[in-house]
């Protein structure tokens, strides 16, 4: 009877540690589980910033393609300019050399 009730005992204790050992095993899951939730959490900020960063960089480019096409047309439009300037620059430097009503320059 007595080796019974030292066995039921040892069993007992047994039993005891290894409610201990899933407890501090469960503690060390949670904690785990936590640590895993803030790093996901990290995770998203950080896509999350560089989505909003590669957003910023798309306006950016966006607006300089437009940028670059207003000043290609702002150049042929100058360019446009100039040579009309040029002809007639040329017509007057032509005029002057001739004279004027049928007289040449002295």
């Amino acid at each position: 009877m007595e080796f019974i009730l030292r066995q039921q005992a040892k069993a007992e204790s047994e039993m005891a540690a290894m409610r201990q050992l899933q407890a501090q095993a469960e503690a060390r899951q949670a904690r785990a589980e936590a640590r895993q939730a803030r790093a996901e959490a990290r995770q998203a900020r950080a896509e999350a910033k560089a989505e909003r960063q590669m957003e910023a960089i798309r306006k950016l480019i966006q607006t300089g393609m437009k940028l670059i096409v207003k000043n290609e047309q702002a150049i042929k439009e100058l360019t446009a300019s100039q040579k009309v300037t040029e002809t007639k620059l040329q017509g007057l430097i032509d005029s002057l050399r001739r004279g004027r009503n049928g007289h040449s320059k002295n």
